[in-house]
């Protein structure tokens, strides 16, 4: 029977994702303030996916149909620059697309504004103290 490493990786694997799990763990228990912090976090980002999809609601059929009403009043010119800059999708297919890419654009800088404003307790020299710490605790 011959050694075949590729057995061993999965429970390598599994033992540095309990590893790293653990270090996790013990990051957030002995960093001051950081359970609070991701608590909030989390709170604020729920809330700020709440007015994106309250302000990018996804289009209804009638609102697909109002802007292709819209678009189809414009002139040649004007419709054939709007297909182009489309690449000839359809306007059906065009929009939620749209809608969803705001939606993510609205997110994301809430997400990075409120990441600005309220800094994260764990400092990465904080967290290098503290996994070192945490290797001389239990070693590996």
């Amino acid at each position: 029977m011959t050694n075949n490493p590729g057995n061993q990786a999965p429970l390598t694997s599994h033992r540095q994702e309990d590893w790293d799990e653990a270090c996790e763990t013990y990051l957030l228990e002995h960093a001051p303030g950081l359970k609070d912090y991701y608590a909030a976090q989390h709170q604020a980002f729920l809330q700020i996916e709440e007015d994106a999809l309250s302000r990018y609601p996804d289009p209804t059929p009638g609102d697909i149909a109002a802007a292709q009403a819209a678009e189809a009043a414009l002139p040649s010119r004007k419709r054939t620059e709007l297909q182009l800059r489309r690449s000839f999708v359809p306007l059906a297919a065009h929009l939620p697309s749209e809608v969803k890419r705001s939606r993510k654009r609205f997110i994301q800088r809430h997400q990075r504004a409120w990441n600005r404003a309220n800094p994260a307790p764990l400092t990465w020299e904080l967290e290098r103290t503290l996994t070192a710490e945490f290797r001389r605790t239990y070693g590996q």
